[in-house]
């Protein structure tokens, strides 16, 4: 049973109630003789050529309840809009099967000669799921979408996909170096602020650019950010986190493997000498930090062209080591109490395949 309320002028009232008592009924027992009647009408096949004349006083109850529905029913799509509003961005909305339509693009970026990724971006899923969440929008929209919208989005992307990622990490029993929900910073919303200016810049008339630009997977124009057909590229590709596909443990799938090292390699030369540099490092086996820096320090410190200092040399080794792990480059394990890193064993054909031209 559900109850309601009616408010009606008091001149409709009495009629009703005059009605009412016309027929012998309650005044409740005939608003609900009425309402059967509108509805039997409205449901039958031949309604536009009704037998009868429904008196006005009838018309007066198919008015007020009808206000009641309409008011009902937008206090719903009110309510069920700010629901899908909070869960924009969120698993469901970013897979392939419910995006419905094509993103806007804008060009291509060439090679960048000096460019390195922002240091403190140790992971590349949050890219992924921008890259899904701009599809998304610019889609629906067919332009570009503004800087403040896009912040306000991937903000809360980052936050419900981290929450829901970390507790699939504690159900899975990932360990510190294979949880997924790292790099979204979901737990504070200062660390999350200073990750969504890593991914699509930091929103205060900056000229320097983000991870995004930088790797060229979105571009900006007058209106906002859209995605490059390199970014695209990438955002079509099934995510085995994103899209839940079966039996596949890490971040990214081959293919996205494969695109993603494409683009460093093809736009980014410096990033891609660091990781060159660190691979080539542990050509004779698994090796620990103060190798790798060392090595780092050869090619990259104060003596070199490039003058680094021996802590940013560790920050971009972290880094480097760290982005590699997750696309399948390099493994970390433990060898008594401390931490090497290795190659896998196909570390030549990836890099064969990412370097090509083809």
């Amino acid at each position: 049973m559900v109850e309601f309320k009616l408010e009606v002028s008091e001149s409709v009232a009495i009629r009703w109630m005059q009605e009412a008592i016309a027929s012998g009924t309650s005044v409740e027992d005939w608003i609900i003789e009425c309402a059967n009647r509108l509805d039997s009408r409205t449901n039958s096949p031949d309604n536009e050529n009704p037998s009868h004349t429904t008196p006005k006083l009838e018309d007066d109850v198919a008015s007020g309840l009808s206000g009641l529905a309409d008011r009902a029913w937008n206090r719903r799509a009110r309510a069920a809009d700010a629901l899908l509003e909070s869960k924009f961005g969120d698993r469901e909305t970013l897979q392939l099967t419910s995006i419905r339509s094509d993103a806007p693009t804008g060009p291509n970026i060439g090679r960048l000669d000096d460019e390195l990724l922002p240091p403190g971006l140790l992971r590349l899923l949050p890219l992924k799921h921008t890259l899904r969440l701009i599809w998304t929008i610019t889609g629906a929209s067919k332009d570009s979408v503004p800087d403040g919208e896009l912040r306000e989005k991937v903000s809360s992307m980052l936050e419900l996909n981290g929450r829901r990622l970390s507790n699939e990490d504690d159900r899975d029993g990932r360990g510190r170096g294979e949880r997924l929900s790292t790099g979204f910073s979901h737990l504070d919303d200062t660390a999350r602020n200073r990750t969504v200016s890593w991914i699509i810049g930091s929103g205060q008339g900056s000229s320097k650019r983000a991870a995004m630009e930088i790797v060229g997977w979105t571009t900006k124009d007058a209106s906002g950010h859209r995605l490059t057909p390199h970014g695209l590229d990438l955002a079509r590709l099934p995510n085995p986190v994103i899209d839940q596909e079966e039996g596949h443990r890490g971040a990214f799938s081959t293919l996205e493997r494969g695109l993603i090292l494409t683009s460093i390699s093809h736009r980014l030369p410096l990033e891609w000498k660091i990781m060159r540099t660190i691979i080539d490092g542990m050509r004779n086996g698994a090796v620990g930090n103060d190798r790798l820096d060392s090595r780092m320090m050869r090619r990259f410190g104060e003596s070199t062209e490039y003058g680094w200092s021996n802590s940013t040399l560790q920050i971009r080794r972290v880094a480097a080591v760290t982005r590699m792990c997750e696309l399948g480059l390099v493994v970390r394990q433990r060898d008594g109490r401390k931490s090497v890193t290795r190659l896998v064993e196909n570390v030549d054909e990836i890099l064969r395949l990412s370097e090509s031209d083809d």
